[in-house]
């Protein structure tokens, strides 16, 4: 983790499409199925650790009066939104994508505390429940709790080998009160080692000084930008639009591979950034006042790649590259098109072997 609590937004030069304008183009197959768990098989998964919460959602955030309305909901026999749950195939955990609030909210009701060790007694409800717990409950009303379904719905991929599908269906369904980016719906999705490793990319400070940035990136921008980087040095010759589409898959990748795998990749991207901080000096990549990705990518993708064949005169072929109409245009127009991306790594390749 990076000892400064993060604060500022990288900025960045526009020079290609928003996330947002940028279209899908792959399809799945994937299969969707309806699990009506009652409310109490749905605290004993709870309890046995079998859900999956995203980092980013760990906070409770229901005052007392949301939390008591619920539980007065399912004892009035209201209906309740339905929750999502993805699943992966080899595995018996159930991911949260939506309704994380609802299992934590019926848990707590269960264990007679509020997540911030209150005492969970029911407030603005119908008068016969209102100061009771669970275990204030009589035992008809106990039973009726108990036997309440909360419709589940289950998504998997049916492509055991292909978990590529998780991301959207978590960025389309997910209805926090919180617009997540790309980078942290990859976060939430794709937790684990793969992430911990760009976490620990990400506090260092030859990367620092090349985005002249001291502290992270509030929004995770820094954290896609290292990802990016390393998903064109793995794989720009078979890279295709959209570069959001990329980099997820090459999150993905990065999740499925060994930890000596990632142990070497990350050793390449410190060797390539500390090299450029080093023969390139702090904001390289700001060619016109901005942080200009393309520039960024086209430099440190082609330095993994290279490795020791790094030539000596680093600062003077980067400097021919900026005075390259060819390697100008691919850095500041339509920067995430295939033949732009292609065609600025390669002539960074050329230029940065000499």
């Amino acid at each position: 983790m990076t000892s400064a609590p993060p604060e500022s937004e990288l900025e960045t030069e526009l020079t290609e499409e928003t996330d947002e304008e940028e279209a899908t183009s792959s399809s799945y197959e994937i299969t969707a199925y309806p699990a009506d768990y009652t409310l109490k098989v749905l605290n004993d998964k709870w309890t046995d650790g079998q859900f999956t919460i995203p980092d980013y959602q760990r906070n409770y955030v229901w005052n007392r009066p949301q939390a008591s309305k619920l539980i007065e909901s399912f004892l009035l026999g209201l209906p309740v939104p339905q929750i999502f749950l993805y699943k992966e195939r080899r595995s018996p955990q159930l991911f949260v994508v939506d309704g994380q609030q609802r299992l934590r909210t019926i848990a707590s009701f269960y264990s007679g505390r509020l997540p911030d060790g209150q005492l969970f007694t029911l407030h603005g409800v119908d008068p016969r429940w209102v100061g009771k717990t669970y275990a204030d409950l009589d035992s008809d009303d106990q039973t009726r709790f108990d036997d309440t379904v909360l419709r589940s719905m289950i998504i998997q991929q049916i492509d055991a080998n292909d978990q590529s599908s998780v991301y959207l269906i978590f960025e389309r369904l997910n209805t926090g009160g919180t617009q997540l980016n790309p980078m942290e719906v990859r976060k939430a999705v794709y937790h684990g080692p793969a992430y911990q490793m760009l976490d620990r990319l990400n506090g260092l400070s030859a990367w620092r000084e090349l985005l002249a940035q001291p502290r992270a990136d509030a929004r995770l921008k820094d954290v896609e930008l290292i990802l990016r980087v390393i998903s064109l040095a793995r794989g720009w010759e078979q890279y295709t639009k959209p570069m959001k589409g990329f980099v997820t898959a090459g999150m993905i990748q990065l999740r499925s591979m060994s930890q000596e795998q990632r142990d070497t990749i990350e050793t390449q991207f410190k060797v390539a950034v500390e090299r450029a901080r080093d023969r390139l000096g702090a904001r390289p990549f700001h060619v016109r006042g901005r942080l200009n990705v393309a520039a960024l990518d086209g430099i440190l993708a082609p330095m993994m790649i290279l490795g020791e064949q790094v030539g000596s005169n680093t600062r003077t072929a980067y400097d021919s590259l900026l005075e390259d109409e060819e390697f100008l245009a691919a850095i500041s127009i339509s920067t995430s098109d295939a033949d732009t991306v292609k065609r600025r790594i390669r002539l960074a390749l050329a230029a940065l072997a000499e």
